[in-house]
């Protein structure tokens, strides 16, 4: 496990830029072994739904969603992301960003509409300690070993933090439909005139004008 004070070249998936300033959040990456049945988009879902219980546990009126395939939302706005790269055979490094302590003024220009914190959420005061060590927690017992598919438990309890489920979506692959649900692989499932499309790759964004809420 590493844990950084500030990151001076944090990145997001596709190489996007994620900043991660000194004390404003916690920036972690921990080794997640794997076997070679489990399908690689299921470990940001595993770690995805971790990272909800520990927020939702240090911070009960919280609500946080996730955002297929690796991002953490609350009302709308990002929180936390989630980055997995392979080392080596069986092993994935899973990096984990949370916005703890931001102001909306801490954001650069271009993210003040879209980024969030747990103190822009009402959850002030919670250590960048108390946030690592449950998130640990709740990772160990979802992702240490993941498992190959979710069951009817965790498949539960990611549709009901789900946020686009319902929703207009548009892939990065160019795949236009609703989303319906995330199956028990992790892929996202999009409905496309009729019939059901698994996702596997690339991001998504929605093109509808709501912003359906986790429940």
């Amino acid at each position: 496990v590493v844990i950084a004070d500030a990151q001076t070249a944090g990145k997001g998936r596709g190489g996007k830029h994620w900043e991660s300033p000194s004390g404003m959040g916690l920036w972690i990456s921990f080794l997640v072994r794997i076997d070679s049945e489990v399908p690689p988009i299921l470990v940001p879902i595993l770690v995805g739904l971790a990272a909800t219980h520990a927020l939702e546990r240090l911070c009960p009126s919280l609500r946080p969603g996730i955002k297929w395939p690796n991002d953490i939302e609350v009302e709308g706005r990002k929180l936390g992301g989630i980055l997995c790269e392979g080392a080596g055979p069986g092993a994935v490094v899973v990096g984990v960003g949370l916005n703890l302590h931001q102001g909306i003024e801490d954001f650069d220009p271009g993210l003040k509409g879209r980024a969030a914190s747990m103190e822009m959420a009402g959850c002030r005061g919670v250590s960048r300690c108390k946030v690592a060590g449950e998130l640990l927690s709740a990772a160990r017992s979802l992702v240490d070993p993941p498992p190959p598919l979710l069951d009817e438990r965790l498949r539960q309890e990611v549709r009901d933090r789900d946020i686009l489920t319902g929703r207009a979506v548009r892939t990065e692959l160019g795949v236009s439909g609703q989303a319906i649900g995330i199956g028990a692989d992790g892929a996202l499932l999009v409905e496309v005139e009729g019939r059901v499309q698994e996702i596997r790759a690339g991001g998504v964004v929605p093109i509808d004008s709501g912003a359906k809420g986790a429940t």
